[in-house]
């Protein structure tokens, strides 16, 4: 047998038809396996499959798809519009994805061009190429929700709600999550408390997170004042200065996420600070982000597979057919201690 040639256009059903020396319809039935219910010989059969074997052809799915409704690919959007080099939430996030649909039988349609207008990046989502559609944390003012909210493509939000409650989501439970670290903070005899966030960048969970722990600090007769709420971008190096500086300096800080936490421990460990001794640090997220720092950072763990799976289940489940309902599920979290939280010591 020959190689197939390198060609420029795939090979058609009337070519495999013609080699093998029969009607279009005769090889159509072998190929897509109904031969055995039209009394098509054994020979037929062969003589069909070797000329499909060499010519190399394959059926045109996206053809196959519109005949039969559905083409077991999700499409992946990351309504940050970035992606950023070595973005370890990002890269678990879409390893679970990939995991789960494929568990399920989707392949996974990850866009990546992020230059098209609002409709143009709508029409590619809404095309056809997909049965659904996981979009992961858009901003209320997403231009895409309202588009999406009026069409028939199935939707699913991850680590969003959809204020409308049209679009139905999937998020890890971030009032319980930071209800856990202000009770732990509290039990601990943690009084001073501040919290650092990254202004000046698209880091959208960054203050709803740290109103969470004010709230909840409230109810249990703390407080986190606003001027100890500071951005680790404009001041960087100096965050750990500025705050022991203070006449009573924080025993605990909360970092919106572990990136943010891990570089704060590098900090400590620069300016000779002992964690936890001197200073609890907390993350959010549960992710060991690279760091010199010996120390595990404490933080609000996310279980990123239980995300993905719950997501790209309810995504099926519209897209099936077996629910119509709007739904908002959230996912448990866990604060994990870690090394860097403990109780404040007679010397903080």
């Amino acid at each position: 047998m020959s190689p197939p040639s390198r060609r420029k256009s795939r090979a058609t059903l009337d070519e495999v038809a013609r080699r093998a020396g029969v009607s279009r319809t005769t090889a159509s039935l072998v190929l897509s396996g109904k031969a055995s219910t039209h009394r098509i010989s054994e020979e037929t059969h062969r003589r069909v499959k070797q000329a499909a074997q060499e010519l190399d052809y394959s059926p045109n799915l996206l053809v196959r798809s519109l005949q039969r409704g559905r083409t077991h690919v999700l499409s992946f959007f990351n309504a940050f519009r970035l992606r950023t080099v070595n973005d370890l939430y990002m890269d678990r996030l879409s390893t679970a994805i990939e995991r789960a649909a494929g568990k399920l039988g989707y392949d996974v349609l990850v866009h990546c061009d992020f230059s098209r207008p609002p409709e143009e990046t709508y029409r590619f989502l809404n095309g056809g190429r997909a049965d659904g559609l996981l979009l992961f944390a858009p901003l209320p003012d997403d231009p895409l929700l309202p588009l999406l909210r009026r069409s028939r493509l199935p939707v699913v939000l991850i680590n969003a709600r959809d204020s409308a409650g049209v679009l139905p989501s999937v998020r890890d439970d971030a009032e319980s999550g930071m209800k856990q670290v202000a009770e732990a903070l509290v039990t601990m005899g943690h009084r001073s408390i501040a919290a650092v966030i990254e202004e000046g960048s698209d880091f959208r969970d960054a203050v709803p997170r740290v109103r969470l722990l004010q709230r909840y600090l409230r109810t249990l007769g703390s407080d986190l004042p606003e001027h100890r709420i500071v951005s680790y971008w404009s001041e960087k190096g100096r965050v750990l200065q500025n705050l022991l500086r203070e006449t009573e300096p924080p025993t605990a800080i909360f970092c919106w996420r572990d990136w943010l936490a891990y570089r704060l421990l590098e900090d400590c460990d620069h300016v000779g600070i002992e964690v936890p001794a001197q200073l609890s640090v907390i993350g959010y997220d549960g992710l060991h982000w690279p760091a010199t720092t010996r120390h595990i950072a404490a933080s609000v763990h996310v279980d990123l597979d239980a995300l993905a799976e719950a997501a790209v289940h309810l995504l099926h489940q519209y897209i099936t057919g077996d629910r119509e309902d709007y739904a908002d599920v959230a996912i448990p979290v866990q604060l994990r201690y870690g090394t860097t939280l403990d109780r404040v010591h007679a010397s903080g």
